[in-house]
């Protein structure tokens, strides 16, 4: 763990450096977001869900995906209801809560921790995690007053959502039994490669000039929720239903990750806090490489 840990720092550091010097301005940032969501991500996820064998996982492994996360959405909906959160800032946490960074850090993270061939597992537990908080998670923000969640709003992010659409489609590849032709294989394989040092560099891109020190109360509310407790009651639950080898190993590391950038995105689709969410994505992106230290030995109590 911890060559991955100075791997990982090494990279975002690296960008976030460009970014502080001019080498890479915003536009680089925006570039690079745009090539990995829609061409190296989904050509990653295809390639690695459409190679690995996903027998023997069935309902188990889905309802541990989703059974901590909705633990935590059922927390903060019973927070708001109890008046320990506000209105706008559990509206904030119910998202943020179950909608990690399983992507850009995940999948640097359980490759270089369980190996390549773990990156399909990762790439349906991030699925399976979109899915949920754009079903349930607005389900809960809708039975919030101060307005629903709006819906034409949210189907437009599940539309142009690239990395759960590839997703879907290697899982019917993979059910299917039908291969990619070789040509088209390669170059997808090749392309998906450049995927994990270019996110950790646009990662660090994006930290440069972020803002600290605002409300950092609500951000620990943030980050304990996320990368402590939801990992923590799948460590539980797997633990009690005895489920273990590299699946539930990559789904315990995807579990810890930080809130994900798209968690900016529906804040400003929705009007919560963006200034609150961009903060909290820095904190808990840094707090992340400390935690790589004790996430690598709790995940060998798994099975």
């Amino acid at each position: 763990m911890n060559v991955s840990v100075l791997y990982l720092f090494g990279l975002i550091a690296l960008g976030w450096t460009a970014r502080k010097y001019r080498v890479a301005g915003e536009r680089v940032e925006r570039a690079f977001n745009w090539y990995l969501f829609y061409f190296a991500v989904p050509c990653l996820t295809v390639v690695k869900i459409a190679d690995t064998s996903f027998a023997g996982l069935g309902l188990r492994f889905v309802a541990l995906n989703l059974l901590p996360v909705l633990a935590a959405m059922m927390f903060v909906y019973a927070g708001w209801r109890t008046g320990l959160f506000p209105l706008p800032f559990a509206r904030l946490l119910m998202i943020a809560s179950g909608l990690g960074n399983t992507v850009y850090l995940g999948f640097p993270v359980v490759s270089m921790n369980l190996g390549p061939g773990s990156i399909g597992y990762a790439a349906v537990v991030s699925s399976l995690q979109n899915v949920f908080v754009f079903t349930f998670g607005f389900f809960f923000l809708g039975l919030m007053r101060g307005g629903d969640a709006p819906a034409a709003g949210a189907g437009s992010l599940v539309v142009r959502n690239a990395i759960l659409w590839s997703s879907l489609a290697g899982l019917g590849l993979s059910y299917s039994g039908y291969e990619l032709p070789g040509l088209l294989h390669g170059i997808m394989a090749n392309v998906g490669a450049t995927t994990l040092p270019l996110s950790l560099f646009t990662i660090g891109l994006g930290l440069y000039g972020r803002p600290l020190g605002r409300d950092l109360g609500k951000v620990w509310w943030i980050a304990g929720l996320k990368m402590i407790c939801v990992p923590a009651v799948y460590m539980g639950l797997a633990l009690l239903a005895g489920f273990g080898g590299t699946a539930s190993k990559t789904t315990f590391l995807q579990m810890a990750m930080p809130p994900a950038v798209l968690n900016y995105v529906i804040a400003r689709e929705f009007g919560f806090d963006a200034d609150l969410v961009s903060q909290s994505i820095v904190l808990c992106t840094l707090l992340l490489f400390p935690m790589l230290f004790i996430l690598g030995p709790a995940m060998k109590l798994l099975p």
